[in-house]
């Protein structure tokens, strides 16, 4: 009897669809294998999802055409379960999901084209001179390239067929390899049942093979040996294996290679790598201690939910580790991680981006060594791939790496730790909008794994839980004995003291800088702005240049001389003449970037070397080597972006200056003021943490900001409370649930006209008793209301009640939208722009 599978393609499909398994391939079509499946006129990558499906009667079924994994299947049955999971909770298609748990570059597709035979290339070369002219244009056409077949036209395919039935044009399977794969390496081992010792006398005038034969006897206790390794053994070894393996005494095949680990930068392991391990302080121990006793009971227990007399694990609780900046989480996690290796399972590690990745890797590598895996987009495809093949086969135990990392595939999955939990990057806003930190969160329940969200300054949304209880609290309100007491934050009314010149200082700030430098140590000045010039205009007219794609200022860059936009990336020239006006020798850059900033500081105090750290500049491995100057004190000034802010520790560093706090207070989102609070607090938290004090001057022109007074006060407690207050008059989250429609499309009419009909629909849902309590704002153009040429708008859903809000939410996302208009649900938005 055949075998059926379900096999969900990684094309964006929201559904599974089954295949018939070819009796060649019954014993490798397994649960989590990636399989080459037809679909529509091409051949896509799928991932089986169940084995042994009954198939809807009357329906011809397609064979998987072939089984792209090698030793084991991709994805494990438990992350199989997490996508479906986030599939259902974020409305997103299935296929998107495994899509993104699969390692980048390495789908494989199949498509059927219409292309040339040989005999047709003569024919185009000179001898279709017999040919109808339209014929003739047909192969013309394909002489340029073979045409999907799904590309050709009713019109085109009828000049095609009398082409194709006089051999000149045929179809054929056209193959699209993936960009990167696990590496292969030939390899030998003994026929079952084989005695080397009494072999070896029968061959004893074949030295070469009696060699091979005591080098294969000696390898793994006769288990299968690289052939590359057995020549650098035994010189020649191939020739005399060819004649073992005629003779049926050796057997001959592939397996994946071994991998190396992605090598991590010099300038970051010999800043941040090695060192004595700490001793820890109470509060450090106190923590360790709650977080493994958790583990060894199976589960992040509530301390006084003893087991259930039947051995199933208590109610999972993950921990929030709230910690001051410079307080040793991160010690804290390696100690954890410590005990998770001892009871042999394994450990996931986020980071919420990458420019945090190479020094926190670079501190576990020092502790774990190459049992430490590493995952972000700053690898290269390949080494990411040798890194999650690293992890797979359990050559690996720990894995270090930004959002996507949370697709490791860990088996035995012991602890899941999210630092800096509150940082936004941990949400996707493409494809599939999942936040990794709450994906984490549910991998953590459903693998009886303890998970720690750790942060100085925790999202509103963990805070709440760990006030309602859900989450259980642990504190870390000082720094190490070793080091300094938090720093001492003063703030500068900019409406009294104006910030001078394009360096931004007012005279508080310079004198504190030049302090600074005169004693040698090391300053970080944080403005949320890169580039040279924030807008160019002609001052003559007032003509601003913008993007022609999106609706936002271009961003002048003296290092490139060009304007670019920070969105879709567009660049352009600056031109002499005013395009509007004509006015020649007008045109003037204006506002102040992180390029200027730094130009202007390196002018006013030359003997200060100064670098910046912004996206600009710092990209792979340039992260690292600024990182690993810095830490190496080779750089007296950093001036950067919101990349200073997040958990860098230099101890060299004792003044902090942020030189505009307001930037994001204005932002239309309700998000604006915790994000300010946050990135406040954290840059603030880059000084004093050697054992000179830190000092953090603050330059705004809104002293009295909640925000801007709570971050200067070190007051996460007085933060949260007043703007906890101001969400729950409006019900925002924690104290509500958003789902935001997103509808964009190129043409503006077709979007507007979507969009008030489909908050329309959502306002007739809502009238329904199953969807009572459910809130529609909107429709509103998005604040970006044009991006990348597509015309933006959105409708707010808010609801206390999870089911409501997602019965509106896809009453909506199934109506029909306008022509060209993307609809889209935005599943516990993080930001409104």
């Amino acid at each position: 009897m055949p075998r059926f599978v379900e096999v969900i393609v990684t094309t964006g499909a929201p559904q599974p669809y089954t295949y018939r398994v070819p009796p060649p391939l019954d014993g490798r079509v397994v649960i989590g294998a990636r399989v080459l499946v037809p679909l529509r006129n091409q051949k896509v990558t799928g991932v089986v999802l169940r084995g042994d499906v009954t198939p809807p009667p009357g329906v011809r079924m397609s064979d998987v055409s072939e089984v792209l994994d090698g030793d084991a299947p991709a994805l494990t049955g438990e992350l199989l379960d997490l996508c479906a999971w986030m599939a259902e909770y974020y409305e997103a298609a299935l296929g998107e999901v495994v899509k993104a748990a699969l390692p980048v570059g390495t789908g494989v597709g199949a498509r059927v084209v219409i292309a040339l035979t040989e005999t047709g290339q003569a024919a185009v070369d000179g001898e279709g001179a017999a040919l109808p002219d339209k014929q003739r244009d047909a192969l013309s056409r394909l002489a340029r390239g073979p045409l999907a077949v799904t590309a050709v036209g009713a019109k085109l395919k009828a000049q095609l067929e009398p082409l194709i039935a006089r051999g000149l044009v045929e179809e054929r399977e056209e193959r699209d390899e993936a960009r990167v794969r696990p590496k292969r390496e030939q390899v030998v081992a003994l026929a079952v049942g084989v005695d080397v010792a009494a072999l070896t006398a029968i061959i004893s005038r074949a030295p070469k093979r009696r060699a091979v034969l005591a080098a294969l006897g000696a390898s793994a206790a006769g288990g299968a040996m690289a052939i590359a390794e057995l020549e650098r053994q035994v010189p020649g070894a191939r020739a005399a294996l060819k004649e073992l393996a005629k003779a049926g005494y050796v057997t001959l095949g592939e397996r994946e290679a071994a991998v190396e680990a992605v090598a991590i930068g010099s300038a970051v392991t010999d800043a941040f790598g090695g060192g004595a391990i700490p001793t820890l302080t109470d509060e450090q121990a106190r923590a360790v201690g709650e977080i493994v006793d958790a583990m060894r009971a199976g589960a992040a227990a509530e301390p006084t939910t003893p087991p259930t007399a039947d051995g199933a694990r208590p109610k999972f609780v993950p921990f929030l580790l709230h910690g001051v900046t410079g307080s040793g989480k991160t010690e804290v996690y390696l100690r954890v991680i410590a005990e998770t290796l001892a009871m042999g399972r394994t450990a996931l590690v986020l980071v919420p981006e990458i420019s945090l990745t190479p020094q926190l890797a670079a501190r576990f590598r020092a502790r774990f060594g190459d049992l430490v895996a590493i995952l972000h987009s700053g690898l290269s495809e390949s080494q990411r791939l040798a890194e999650w093949t690293r992890l797979r086969r359990g050559e690996a135990s720990i894995a270090v790496g930004a959002r996507s990392a949370v697709f490791a595939p860990l088996s035995n999955l012991g602890a899941i730790v999210v630092d800096e939990e509150h940082d936004g990057s941990f949400k996707q806003d493409e494809s599939v909008k999942y936040h990794a930190r709450d994906v984490a969160l549910v991998r953590a329940q459903r693998a009886g794994a303890i998970c720690v969200l750790g942060s100085a300054t925790p999202s509103l949304e963990s805070y709440a839980h760990a006030e309602r209880g859900t989450y259980r609290r642990l504190v870390l309100a000082q720094r190490p004995t070793a080091r300094s007491a938090m720093p001492v934050v003063d703030i500068v009314d900019l409406r009294t003291y104006l910030a001078d010149g394009d360096a931004m200082l007012s005279a508080p700030l310079r004198t504190a800088l030049v302090e600074t430098l005169a004693a040698g140590d090391q300053a970080i000045l944080f403005l949320n702005r890169r580039g040279f010039a924030t807008f160019v205009l002609c001052r003559a007219c007032g003509y601003s240049f913008r993007c022609k794609h999106c609706s936002v200022s271009m961003t002048y860059h003296r290092y490139s001389d060009r304007l670019s936009c920070h969105y879709c990336n567009a660049s352009a020239a600056v031109p002499d003449t005013c395009p509007d006006c004509k006015t020649t020798g007008a045109i003037e850059r204006k506002g102040l970037g992180t390029e200027k900033v730094a130009d202007a500081i390196a002018l006013e105090m030359p003997t200060a070397r100064v670098a910046r750290l912004d996206r600009d500049v710092a990209t792979g491995s340039k992260i690292e080597a600024i990182l690993g100057r810095v830490a190496r004190r080779e750089i007296d000034v950093l001036v950067g972006t919101q990349m200073v802010t997040k958990g860098h520790d230099f101890p060299g560093v004792t003044l902090v200056g942020v030189l505009c706090a307001d930037t994001g207070l204005t932002l239309p989102d309700f998000r604006a003021s915790e994000r300010t609070y946050q990135l406040l607090a954290q840059v603030a938290g880059r000084a004093g943490r050697g054992e000179r004090a830190g000092r953090v001057i603050v330059q705004t022109y809104r002293p009295t900001a909640p925000a801007v007074v709570a971050a200067a006060a070190h007051d996460y407690g007085a933060f949260f409370a007043a703007e906890s207050e101001a969400r729950a008059e409006l019900g925002y989250p924690p104290h509500g649930r958003l789902i935001a429609v997103r509808i964009d499309g190129k043409q503006s009419a077709e979007v507007v006209s979507t969009a008030n009909r489909l908050a329309q629909l959502a306002e007739m849902l809502a009238r329904r008793p199953e969807c009572a309590g459910v809130e529609v704002r909107g429709p509103v153009p998005a604040p970006i209301e044009r991006l990348r040429e597509r015309t933006r708008w959105q409708i707010w859903l808010r609801a206390a009640d999870r089911h409501a809000l997602r019965r509106v939410a896809r009453g909506v996302a199934a109506a029909e939208p306008g022509a060209g208009v993307r609809v889209g649900l935005d599943v516990d938005p993080m930001s409104a722009l």
